[in-house]
């Protein structure tokens, strides 16, 4: 019997007990799941560029981002959805040469009554009292002074000749990803007076997140969630996640982006990445922030996808995000087109509360350019995630030290034990399998794959023959599918 702590020449009488785990019956290995947030920060906030910070409670994104935060606000979204992961925020500061988006409300005309005004600006509730002396340059002052006075908004606001000029804290392209609107369905806008709003746009110049990318390049983490969408950025993320799935890298990581736009917009933003590892989303004109559809989304992802990877997130409720009012909400046929784009999709209750339809990975064609559905869901990358993560995880803790002899060696059948009892010492091609098959069963209770009589019986392993030091396999498991679609023929009897 071999031993760890004992050595075998010690003569002087005593007893020797070494302990340790046996991990021969481990039920499947917990999964780190971690979740890293890319966060936009203001020159107030404490957290420098490019550093990285552990948030337990939403209101410390403050302190580090700034109020009035694009970062602080998703943080806002993400502890709405989960507030159990492991949560990390990266500050990005704003490149000194972007562009500001901008927006505006335009008053004319004038209210016949007093009244209270209300409007959505960045998601958040804004309401003045109009009165009817104000003139146009009156409300606009109102409006701009109201918007200031919250300091937790995204935007700053100026008054002229009843024009409110909208202008995001936060420079670059994800500034258009900012809502304006008048809240009619909480209080219409008075005969008399008209409210015209132009969406924020202009916005460009978004950071680079390569410095970010290289700030964590090999630390762990499963979850990105990234507020910018612009194709630049879109491209070094592809590349990123893409590398951190090969085998050698062993930092498997999905990336959640989401995008404000019209069907057209979207079609070409799911266009600009083709990965099992990007789920990107957007509505047209939602009345909740773009860049926190993707927080709240991640949120969800993240904690669904660690109980269960292999189960569709469908129906999940979106907390805090609005729907787009319902002439702007996309038809059925539109939804299916922007799958197949890669764009995810959402449906909407009459409340206005939004839930996952499908959520989908960008990856579409193979590298010859051949469509492909294989890696179309985002439970197919967390499965087999999750499960290359269990499998590596439980071979390392059950053949630490072994040795490697061929099956039919008398090495093989040999009583070399370890400490605990098990003949663990010594591993062969066919004992490995062995293993694979009772890990395969574990996976098939939890619903995470099936058929695994057949995909055993078609998975190989072998001594390598030009090394025999090194064991090669090809493991084979068949994922769950999801009641996605139910096609019927209801038929009546004439």
């Amino acid at each position: 019997m071999d031993f760890n702590e004992i050595p075998t020449d010690w003569l002087q009488p005593d007893t020797f007990a070494e302990i340790s785990a046996n991990y021969d019956q481990a039920g499947l290995l917990e999964y780190p799941q971690r979740v890293l947030m890319f966060a936009p920060r203001l020159a107030a906030g404490a957290l420098k560029d490019t550093l990285i910070a552990q948030v337990t409670r939403a209101n410390q994104a403050i302190a580090y981002l700034g109020d009035g935060s694009i970062g602080n606000e998703m943080v806002v979204y993400f502890k709405k959805g989960n507030s159990t992961t492991a949560f990390y925020i990266i500050a990005v500061d704003a490149d000194v040469d972007a562009v500001a988006a901008t927006g505006s409300f335009t008053f004319v005309g004038a209210v016949p009554s007093s009244t209270v005004l209300r409007f959505l600006v960045a998601g958040r509730d804004i309401r003045i009292t109009a009165l009817p002396t104000d003139t146009v340059a009156n409300l606009a002052t109102k409006l701009a002074a109201a918007i200031n006075a919250d300091s937790s908004n995204t935007v700053t606001a100026t008054a002229a000749l009843g024009v409110v000029t909208c202008t995001s804290r936060y420079g670059g392209e994800v500034g258009n990803d900012i809502d304006l609107r008048v809240n009619t369905d909480a209080q219409i806008v008075p005969t008399g007076l008209t409210i015209t709003v132009a969406d924020m746009h202009g916005g460009q110049g978004n950071p680079s997140i390569q410095p970010l990318l290289d700030a964590i390049a090999n630390t762990w983490f499963t979850s990105v969630i990234s507020p910018f969408s612009d194709a630049t950025n879109m491209g070094l993320l592809e590349a990123w996640v893409a590398a951190r799935y090969v085998a050698t890298a062993k930092l498997d990581v999905q990336a959640y982006v989401a995008k404000r736009g019209t069907f057209g917009q979207l079609g070409t933003f799911g266009a600009l990445t083709n990965t099992p590892f990007v789920s990107a989303m957007g509505l047209n004109r939602p009345k909740s922030n773009a860049f926190n559809i993707a927080a709240a989304v991640g949120a969800l992802a993240a904690f669904h996808l660690t109980n269960d990877p292999a189960r569709q997130l469908r129906s999940l409720v979106l907390p805090g995000i609005v729907a787009p009012d319902e002439i702007d909400q996309f038809e059925d046929t539109e939804k299916n087109l922007l799958l197949q784009t890669g764009i995810s999709t959402f449906e909407h209750l009459p409340d206005g509360t939004t839930t996952i339809s499908r959520l989908i990975t960008t990856y579409k064609t193979t590298s010859l350019g051949v469509a492909d559905r294989a890696w179309l869901d985002v439970m197919v990358p967390a499965t087999m995630s999750r499960i290359r993560y269990d499998w590596a995880s439980y071979t390392t803790l059950l053949y630490p030290r072994a040795k490697l002899v061929k099956d039919d060696s008398t090495a093989a059948n040999s009583n070399s034990y370890d400490s605990d009892g098990n003949q663990d010492a010594v591993v062969t091609p066919k004992k490995m399998k062995a293993t694979w098959t009772a890990r395969c069963k574990l996976y098939e209770k939890r619903a995470w794959i099936q058929d695994v009589a057949n995909t055993v019986k078609q998975s190989t392993f072998a001594i390598s023959d030009s090394d025999k030091n090194r064991l090669e396999g090809r493991p084979l498991v068949n994922i769950v599918g999801n009641l996605m679609v139910f096609a019927q023929s209801l038929q009546f009897e004439a």
